[in-house]
């Protein structure tokens, strides 16, 4: 009953999420069920951008700018695909006549477009049912990973994600460009995708709730409501599934561990959960735009339209992101490509525009090979290596247990080989198997690859972590899983009893048709949601986030301190923090300034003398200048277990003993965590 707390902030951060996005795909006449999936891409691009500007207007971050910044795209946008509508120009290059008798049904039904013109049709209502069991899943799933509302991770990363919320309340700035200011000291803020925390700031201003809060009801949106949109938008994109297949997909996008389950759990890898949640709504606009689908639901306007700023919001929740999603479509323009040529030697396709469509898409493979170079972190952030052999490496893959951290997700990926056999056998959909594996060859490179065999080449995209590219094994296993479902489902169509049953009665045969879907999903949902797998990766989450004597961030004692600061320290004042031991979650928890706010920070000289001479204050006069310069006039004091288990102690020497030294005195205290009083520099 306590996640009943948090529903205003769901409300209000699904709203958020969708709702500027939204007037984007009606202002480009987008309907229906694909309008509403498409819509968290384009807001998250629109939040993010906005947030950008805002500072350069003078303008302090709030509610309204997003959905100003909406209507302006929306209105520029529609302008835009109302001319060329009325042009004749909205879905380029055309189907020609000749065309049709040289497809094949399925790719003729994808050579025009019928989107949606109306919010609920018959093939829709599968889908909108579908959403609501995914997102039912997702929360049982998600609630159950993180625990309680108000609980948060207790991982290394956290103390940047949600101190960065408090930033953005404090300083009114959002933007990706000067996020690091916090973390910077006295040199100048670099970029840092801020997409995750600017949604969540928003969330957190707007609705009153506390910052972890927030953050879980950012958490909790994002799986239960952005994912699966992005996920079935990809399926309608895919083909026209059958109701089985798509009901089916409910279970299956919320039964694997790798997503988003593992990014929670680890890191924690907030930012990568949003870019990967948005990736299957960007691949099936490529999809759209470059007609390898069976089911057209845009034009080609408005795929353009729509593609420009969903890439944008992927890239902006994470770099890494947008380049996954790039990678995964490689395939998508190499078939594509091919096609044409094929298409123009057999004179179904003039020659010069097959070539002008050759030539961009050998320069959109250039472009993605430039930002193979470019698009990456630097060496110094990328210190992952080799773990494993290859054998064990493709068999995590093929078998979905991310890094061995769980045991094989038989079910999932028995379907998934499925999918690859049915995409081969209906000759539709063949770029999906190639995708997955090339996202098997990266996490077999990534677990294996040597560093002098091109290790920071092939995988320092993704930081050479395991964890983020174990992440995108989902994305295309879910949907190969789905194809496999539909095959089963054809088959069975087409077993002999079954079509002799519907010749003699097909009221019977409708019934018995239904139990077996009945009984399809329901072994689907069980043998997907209750097993080992997924329990186990929920309860890893779990206790990653359980807030108890021995949590590695801050404990139960270490957060009543937290607290009681309230009503001892100012609220002008700083508190002197090792941010190692969870000090500097101070400033997201008790709203008071740190001396540091990430673990990964750079300190000011002020700030450095503090800690490593506060001890000598009573001895060196330089260190109380210090300690006013920095307005600091308390300390923290977590003991000397850090998160990750590291030792940090050198660094922070000059907090140690300082009630013996006589610099300062315990104010409170809970268990071994206190807080004190600077007293030597009164």
């Amino acid at each position: 009953m306590a996640w009943l707390s948090l529903v205003p902030s769901l409300a209000l951060c699904a709203a958020i999420l969708v709702i500027p996005g939204l007037l984007v795909t009606l202002a480009v006449r987008v309907r229906g069920f694909d309008a509403l999936a498409l819509s968290p891409a384009v807001s998250v691009a629109v939040i993010a951008v906005s947030a950008i500007v805002a500072p350069h207007l003078g303008l302090r971050w709030a509610l309204w700018i997003p959905l100003l910044g909406a209507l302006l795209l929306a209105l520029v946008l529609g302008a835009v695909h109302l001319l060329l509508t009325r042009s004749g120009l909205a879905d380029r290059p055309a189907p020609r006549p000749t065309d049709r008798s040289a497809e094949t049904p399925a790719s003729a039904a994808a050579g025009s477009c019928r989107p949606a013109s109306r919010w609920f049709d018959r093939e829709q209502g599968r889908y909108w049912v579908a959403l609501v069991l995914a997102g039912g899943l997702m929360l049982r799933v998600l609630t159950n990973a993180v625990g309680s509302p108000q609980w948060f991770s207790q991982t290394f990363d956290n103390n940047f994600h949600l101190n960065a919320v408090r930033w953005i309340a404090d300083t009114g700035d959002a933007s990706s460009m000067t996020l690091t200011a916090m973390t910077s000291g006295d040199e100048a803020p670099a970029f840092y995708p801020a997409a995750w925390h600017d949604v969540v700031s928003l969330v957190f201003m707007t609705g009153g709730d506390t910052i972890p809060a927030a953050t879980n009801a950012m958490i909790l949106v994002v799986g239960a409501l952005v994912w699966p949109l992005s996920v079935l938008f990809l399926l309608r994109s895919m083909r026209r599934f059958g109701l089985l297949a798509v009901l089916c997909s409910a279970p299956l996008l919320a039964g694997f561990s790798a997503f988003p389950l593992l990014l929670i759990f680890f890191g924690v890898l907030y930012p990568n959960v949003l870019g990967l949640a948005l990736i299957p709504a960007g691949l099936g606009i490529v999809l759209e735009l470059f007609r390898l689908g069976e089911a057209r639901r845009l034009d080609t306007v408005q795929a353009v339209l729509l593609g420009l700023p969903s890439a944008l919001g992927v890239a902006l929740a994470h770099p890494n992101a947008v380049m996954s999603l790039l990678v995964m479509a490689v395939p998508i323009l190499v078939l594509r490509a091919l096609r044409q040529i094929r298409r123009a030697a057999a004179g179904t396709t003039r020659p010069l525009a097959a070539l002008g469509q050759v030539l961009l898409i050998a320069g959109l493979l250039w472009f993605v090979w430039y930002l193979w170079g470019v698009v990456r972190p630097q060496e110094s952030a990328a210190a992952w290596g080799p773990s494993t052999s290859d054998s064990q490496a493709f068999g995590e893959a093929l078998l979905n247990a991310p890094l061995s951290l769980v045991w094989a997700q038989w079910t999932v990926s028995i379907l998934a080989v499925l999918g690859v056999v049915a995409a081969f056998r209906a000759r539709t959909n063949r770029w999906l198997p190639l995708t997955y594996g090339v996202l098997i060859y990266y996490y077999v490179a990534v677990r294996y690859l040597q560093w002098d065999q091109d290790r920071m080449w092939v995988t320092g995209v993704w930081y050479n972590d395991p964890y983020r590219l174990a992440a995108l094994l989902p994305l295309a296993a879910i949907p190969l899983a789905v194809l496999g479902v539909q095959m089963i489902a054809e088959d069975l169509a087409r077993w002999r009893p079954l079509q002799v049953l519907a010749r003699r009665s097909p009221r019977a045969a409708g019934r018995v048709g239904f139990g077996l879907g009945a009984v399809s999903l329901i072994l689907v949902t069980a043998l997907t949601q209750f097993a080992r797998p997924l329990t186990q990766m929920m309860d890893n989450s779990y206790w990653t986030y359980y807030p108890g004597p021995g949590a590695a961030l801050v404990s139960a004692d270490e957060l009543d301190v937290l607290e009681a600061m309230d009503r001892w320290v100012p609220a002008e004042d700083v508190v002197v923090v090792n941010p190692f031991t969870g000090g500097a979650l101070a400033y997201a928890l008790a709203d008071r300034r740190t001396t540091a706010e990430h673990t990964l920070y750079t300190p000011t000289p002020a700030e450095r003398t503090i800690d490593e001479s506060l001890s000598e204050a009573r001895e060196d006069p330089a260190v109380c200048r210090a300690v006013e310069e920095a307005d600091a006039r308390w300390v923290l004091d977590f003991g000397d277990r850090e998160v990750n288990n590291g030792d940090h102690s050198d660094r922070y020497r000059g907090l140690e003993g300082l009630e013996q030294a006589g610099v300062a005195r315990t104010v409170y205290r809970a268990g071994d965590a206190k807080l004190l009083e600077i007293t030597a520099c009164r």
